[in-house]
């Protein structure tokens, strides 16, 4: 008889002890990380990579304008959003290096509608927005913009860099199909991505109805990158 069972006969209830064995004689199975839910029960293995940092304005490297506060016009999705600037004019606005699932069109998923409700929840409780428009050509002083028009740039809310965010927290993995980041936004985006994916969040979940990753990231990273892809056992830390 297994202590388990002696212990359950003695006290009348069903006892887990710690130290107990199965009536097999192996051990009870230690909890496991849900990767659904991205939490982490005790005895789940510890994520291998440094903690991302989240970065605030004196993060932003060269060649970006001057950053300004600006005012939420009209919230589009998880990636872009139309906003005041301080001369008055409406400006659509793309963030760079993140690209979340559309919550419209044909290729709208369930988790881009949901990524648009979360993400706006954030920028319309957020009591400071902050933009560093990426510049067109080093020195220039002009805004870069997509083929949209929209500016490309780096969004803070309340202080801290969104991109950052939503890479930490499964909303979106760090986008590099035009270029990686400059230090020190590379590697903050980098170990969110890996943060996010080792607690299996967001679109890392297999709970949610997402996009398939092992097809996305190899159109996004190409043959000649400056990132890791998770899919093909390439480690995100040294």
């Amino acid at each position: 008889m297994s202590c388990c069972v002696r212990a359950a006969k003695l006290l009348g209830v069903f006892l887990l002890l710690a130290g107990c064995e199965s009536s097999s004689g192996n051990a009870l199975p230690s909890p496991t990380k849900d990767a659904g839910t991205g939490t982490n029960p005790d005895g789940a293995a510890a994520n291998p990579c440094p903690e991302p940092a989240a970065l605030t304005p004196s993060d932003i490297p060269a060649g970006y304008l001057p950053l300004v506060t600006v005012t939420l016009n009209h919230f589009i999705d998880g990636d872009s959003s139309d906003f005041d600037f301080p001369n008055a004019t409406k400006q659509g606005v793309r963030m760079l290096y993140v690209n979340t699932e559309e919550s419209g069109g044909d290729e709208k998923t369930p988790f881009g509608l949901k990524t648009k409700e979360v993400v706006g929840e954030w920028m319309r409780a957020a009591t400071r927005i902050e933009i560093a428009v990426r510049e067109s050509a080093p020195g220039s002083g002009k805004p870069d913009a997509d083929t949209y028009k929209r500016w490309l740039a780096l969004v803070f809310l309340d202080g801290e860099l969104l991109q950052g965010r939503l890479t930490r927290e499964g909303y979106s993995a760090y986008y590099t199909q035009f270029g990686c980041a400059a230090a020190p936004l590379h590697s903050a985006l980098l170990l969110g991505e890996a943060k996010a994916r080792h607690f299996g969040l967001g679109i890392w979940s297999s709970a949610e109805e997402h996009n398939d990753y092992r097809v996305v990231l190899p159109q996004w990273i190409g043959r000649d990158t400056c990132r890791p892809n998770p899919f093909r056992d390439e480690s995100y830390c040294p």
